[in-house]
């Protein structure tokens, strides 16, 4: 029996190839390889975000599990 709480898809140090879309959600802008640093979970909206260490632009980005895909060893 479910309790509330959901299972994370991603964890921290997993490595991920990560989707950035345009404002309007259709196409996609940019994409690359990370490592997931920090997992954060909103109570309120009941989703989860991830900070992810892009490694094509050298920066640190939030993305949500919709904009992030599991890379198979």
């Amino acid at each position: 029996m479910a309790n509330g709480t959901v299972e994370n898809q991603f964890e921290v140090g997993q490595l991920v190839k990560w989707y950035e879309p345009y404002a309007d959600g259709y196409l996609t802008k940019d994409a690359g390889y990370g490592i997931i640093l920090n997992v954060n979970k909103h109570i309120y909206t009941d989703s989860t975000f991830y900070r992810v260490c892009r490694y094509k632009h050298a920066d640190i980005m939030l993305f949500n599990e919709q904009e992030l895909e599991e890379v198979k060893k």
